[in-house]
């Protein structure tokens, strides 16, 4: 009995390392000082039918030590090309190392790539692509992806680009940034009753730093259509992303800015032959941190209503403008399709008509709790 039972665990050991083996050889391992990491991508549209695409590569520069290297140093790979993995396969020839895009954390396309739906042809290589992270933030360059990629903002050190700071939430907490990453841009952009919506990057006049206030929203068959600073903000708040917006009112004499660090919204869609019905309901609350006028903290219901007045107009009239020009970066379309039986669904043309004609109805609730504090 012995006998056999070492027979057992001598053969069970000789059929198992063959497979040890094999899952350990996922890939040839390279020594770190034989890759480059890859910081950002951006990705233009040239002028050339021939070689449309141009890819810059930011690289980064390894540094022993950060006192003795504070300022970031990076380098650059530029090169136009037919198709992007092409591209890229040359690029890779320019250096005695590795490319490793595993690092990398933002993607930014060019604006002019937008107008003429070549951003298809660049998800498609992206995301095929298995060591571009779907992680990484999306963005729109202007006036393209070159210079944004290229930019060194004042004050930037070599830990990290600034740029990333902005999306990420752990520097800056704008109510007014957008973030999209590259996986969520797919599927907004696959999935039908939902647009894709993608933050704008930008350098102020001096290029000291970058500005990050407005969006573009994105939808087959029509043009890119771009969101100002405001529509941007109100886009935030009703999408639930937005941490704490600062709101200004306008009415009866008074003019005054909350600040609203409690948002809560929510929508239903309910169609009723064919007939499309929007319902929004928002749930505010906050204190008033400037004013034109002299306020009264006993007269807190009337600012609040105000407040709730003021929020539904400029609400209403951007889901109206919405609608009219055909966008939906909301998802109601999504929310008809999740709630409604495969069976009982309009298909997607008709659900694009009836939201075109669709009621809107807004519901504000708002609670200012102070008129701020003056000493």
């Amino acid at each position: 009995m012995l006998i056999k039972k070492r027979m057992k665990v001598k053969l069970f050991i000789l059929i198992t390392i063959p497979f040890l083996v094999v899952l350990t050889g996922c890939g040839e391992f390279k020594d770190i000082d034989k890759m480059v990491f890859v910081s950002m991508i951006g990705i233009d549209e040239t002028d050339d039918p021939e070689k449309p695409y141009k890819i810059i590569l930011k690289l980064y520069v390894p540094t022993s030590s950060f006192r003795q290297n504070p300022t970031p140093e990076y380098t650059y790979l530029s090169k136009n090309g037919k198709t992007l993995a092409e591209t890229i396969s040359i690029l890779e020839s320019h250096l005695d190392k590795e490319l490793d895009f595993g690092h990398s954390k933002l993607i930014v396309v060019g604006e002019k790539i937008l107008q003429n739906d070549n951003y298809k042809e660049i998800l498609d290589f992206l995301i095929r692509r298995p060591d571009i992270q779907m992680i990484s933030y999306f963005a729109v360059g202007r006036p393209n992806a070159e210079e944004i990629i290229k930019f060194l903002p004042a004050g930037e050190t070599a830990l990290q680009p600034t740029i990333f700071n902005y999306f990420d939430n752990n520097g800056a907490e704008s109510s007014y940034i957008i973030s999209t990453f590259l996986f969520d841009f797919r599927r907004r952009l696959k999935e039908e009753g939902i647009d894709p919506i993608l933050p704008i990057v930008e350098m102020n006049e001096p290029k000291t730093h970058f500005i990050i206030n407005k969006s573009i929203v994105l939808a087959d068959n029509r043009p890119p259509y771009e969101l100002d600073t405001d529509k941007t903000l109100l886009f935030k708040t009703l999408s639930m992303n937005a941490k704490t917006i600062f709101f200004a009112v306008k009415r009866e004499r008074e003019y005054f800015v909350s600040r609203i660090d409690s948002i809560k919204s929510k929508y239903n869609v309910n169609v009723e032959n064919n007939k499309a019905s929007i319902k929004i309901e928002m749930k505010l609350a906050g204190v008033i941190t400037e004013s034109k006028n002299t306020l009264s903290s006993k007269e807190l219901s009337r600012y609040s209503k105000m407040l709730d007045e003021e929020m539904k107009e400029k609400v209403s009239e951007f889901i109206h403008e919405m609608k009219r020009e055909g966008y939906d970066p909301f998802g109601f379309g999504l929310k008809y399709y999740a709630h409604t039986l495969p069976k009982n669904r309009m298909t997607h043309e008709e659900w694009l008509e009836a939201y075109k004609n669709a009621d809107v109805e807004v519901v504000v609730k708002s609670n200012l709790k102070s008129t701020g504090s003056i000493q």
